[in-house]
């Protein structure tokens, strides 16, 4: 398969299964749900000035089934959440997730050029772990890239401190996100792809479910805001959310997973979720 190569000026991202809050506003553009081909069809007109993309990561993990990448340099980003359902039956859950993001990163890495399909890219990575992975394992996953005009989402976009994008639930029941396998699962072309385009200071958060089953938008937005006005680099602010996240677990106040869990399955169940906690935040520059 053919990666896309195009000059990076803006973000674009697909996401297969990463979830958000059953009370956050979520926004489309336009109203419109991207194909997954729609990277590789047309090259979108190049910025008079080049974005870039300043990423780092916090773990935190408690099953250490979470894997990610961040490469810079090719403004790729990926975050894979292994399917905890698999420990039930005896099999590595983090086999699957680990083997996605590798397979991923490698790719990335040997690409000639910046500008990488976010579709494209995890197709290649699926099919390659599904080849070299002997157990039937499962994973959630996230690939966003910053290469021409439009952010492709499935994360969180913040300006001038502001929420301004958040991505849609990929659910097939509560707590049952869509999910790539190696025997059955869902479908590569099934992940959700969009765009929303990018201006220099954006700040661009991704992670796990451990992030966003834990803490609301308005206190990542809070976080996020106070980090921007001590001018925190990338590594320490995805550390302040990753802690945040982390106490919410801990804790026995409401959570957006609590929340979800008696709206939607009629439950007394209050306080936090316990879950690795991958956090990536990556700053948009010129």
């Amino acid at each position: 398969m053919e990666i896309d190569m195009q000059i990076p000026d803006a973000l674009r991202g697909l996401a297969f299964g990463i979830p958000t809050s059953a009370t956050d506003d979520v926004g489309w553009e336009n109203g419109h749900r991207w194909d997954p081909m729609d990277c590789d069809v047309e090259a979108a007109p190049t910025a008079r000035t080049a974005l870039r993309m300043d990423c780092d990561f916090s773990y935190l993990p408690d099953h250490d089934e979470d894997a990610h990448f961040c490469h810079a340099r090719a403004g790729v980003v990926g975050v894979a959440d292994g399917v905890g359902g698999c420990r039930g039956d005896g099999v590595d859950a983090a086999e699957f997730s680990r083997g996605l993001m590798a397979n991923a990163y490698g790719e990335v890495a040997a690409a000639s050029s910046s500008g990488i399909c976010p579709y494209t890219l995890l197709e290649m990575a699926y099919q390659k772990t599904v080849a070299s992975t002997r157990t039937p394992a499962a994973s959630t996953a996230l690939v966003l890239s910053l290469a021409g005009q439009a952010l492709r989402w499935a994360f969180a976009v913040f300006r001038g401190g502001r929420l301004l994008l958040r991505a849609l639930p990929q659910q097939h029941y509560f707590n049952c996100p869509f999910q790539l396998s190696t025997v059955g699962g869902d479908r590569v072309n099934d992940a959700a792809v969009g765009e929303f385009p990018v201006e220099e200071s954006d700040v661009v958060v991704a992670g796990t479910d451990g992030l966003f089953d834990n803490v609301f938008d308005a206190a990542l937005e809070g976080i996020v805001q106070m980090c921007t006005a001590l001018s925190l680099t990338p590594g320490k602010m995805a550390q302040a959310i990753g802690r945040l996240a982390y106490d919410m677990a801990r804790s026995s106040r409401e959570s957006p997973f609590s929340a979800a869990s008696r709206e939607q399955q009629r439950t007394n169940f209050t306080g936090g979720k316990m879950d690795d906690i991958t956090v990536i935040v990556a700053f948009i520059v010129s």
